[in-house]
């Protein structure tokens, strides 16, 4: 009798279509899983993101609360020895850790007071004559005795521009930039509503050029990032820049409490005369103006018959030893989720309020 193989070929090719029909649920099953460890982790990382930002939020509101104690409890002093500067250790919170802390923008440069013009210096802030003027703590830090002579006030802008030519000197030792001044010009150009180049700046021109162009802002600074849009200033020189200047809107005064050697040495003190302003105000705070006038090297420096003799009153329109712009820096770990934020905070008569926030890298 004749045999067929037919039913054999047949259940081999029933096995192959089963063998296959099994891949394919399995591989749909492992994607699907995949998926849903990708779905699981996605909404663990928002979870932990909202968590962080509210974490983050915390920290200003503490911010805030501190500030306003410290204006409450000397309102005419503000000094790296108050506790507003006390950075935070790493607090544990549930999954991770936050630190932060507050930075004093007024002891930095401010870039913005370049176009700025100071208002003149009224009688009751011109700086003491030697021997008057109390440092007694209640009374206005910046108001020194009014029984005093009127004392003549030159303009301020040069003694600004001054001062940020001394400051890229020091930190643009190479000169990369050029002349010192280049970068004052810069600057200017960058910041000043008018369309008018000077010797060393740059104006729309220039960055329309560009392979990527773009127009010169001709409005303050937003923030101190925004140098590395300005003509040949490198992520080197901005990353010297940040921790000493800042991008305030105000024409506001240098703590001297609180401002590092290289910005008093910006300011215009010698080397000298900033080792000792240092020195004592690391011992005791300036408590009133007049403790820095009195100082030995400073009534030195501006004694009657010296060179900065007739600067004193310029000096006395942008100097101070109170603070209203602070700067929040902190970062939040939550599990693998991290957040910076960087918050600019002012108070204004013991009020303190938000004005500008990022959640950017400061590094």
């Amino acid at each position: 009798m004749r045999q067929t193989t037919q039913p054999k070929k047949q259940q081999g090719v029933a096995l192959i279509i089963a063998l296959v029909i099994t891949t394919v649920a399995v591989s749909l099953a492992s994607v699907a899983m995949y998926r849903q460890r990708i779905q699981i982790r996605l909404s663990g990382n928002i979870s932990n993101l909202e968590q962080a930002y509210q974490y983050a939020v915390g920290m200003e509101d503490w911010s805030k609360k501190i500030l306003e104690k410290d204006f409450k409890d000397n309102p005419n002093v503000d000094s790296l020895k108050e506790d507003w500067h006390i950075a935070l250790p790493p607090i544990p919170i549930q999954g991770g850790a936050l630190i932060g802390q507050l930075h004093d923008l007024q002891g930095r440069i401010n870039l913005n007071s370049l176009l700025m013009k100071y208002a003149p210096l009224s009688r009751s802030r011109q700086p003491a004559v030697a021997g008057q003027g109390g440092g007694k703590r209640g009374n206005n830090s910046n108001s020194p005795n009014n029984n005093q002579p009127a004392v003549k006030v030159i303009k301020t802008e040069p003694l600004i521009h001054q001062r940020l030519t001394a400051l890229i000197t020091t930190i643009d030792k190479e000169q990369v930039l050029g002349p010192p001044e280049n970068f004052v010009d810069i600057l200017w150009d960058w910041i000043d509503a008018k369309d008018e180049e000077r010797q060393g700046g740059a104006e729309s021109g220039y960055y329309q050029s560009l392979e990527v162009p773009y127009m010169a802002a001709n409005a303050p600074l937003m923030d101190v990032s925004e140098l590395l849009l300005l003509k040949d200033l490198s992520k080197e020189i901005v990353d010297k820049l940040k921790p000493l200047v800042s991008t305030l809107p105000k024409d506001t005064r240098i703590n001297l409490n609180t401002a590092p050697m290289e910005v008093l040495e910006a300011i215009g003190f010698d080397a000298t005369t900033a080792t000792a302003i240092k020195k004592a105000r690391d011992e005791t705070p300036f408590e009133n103006i007049n403790d820095f006038w009195n100082l030995e090297e400073v009534k030195t420096l501006f004694s009657p018959n010296s060179e900065m003799g007739d600067k004193k009153a310029n000096y006395a329109q942008t100097l101070g030893i109170t603070t209203e712009y602070f700067l929040l820096q902190g970062k939040v770990n939550i599990n693998n989720t991290r957040i910076f934020i960087n918050t600019i905070l002012e108070r204004k008569k013991g009020k303190v309020r938000v004005i500008r926030r990022d959640y950017g890298n400061p590094s």
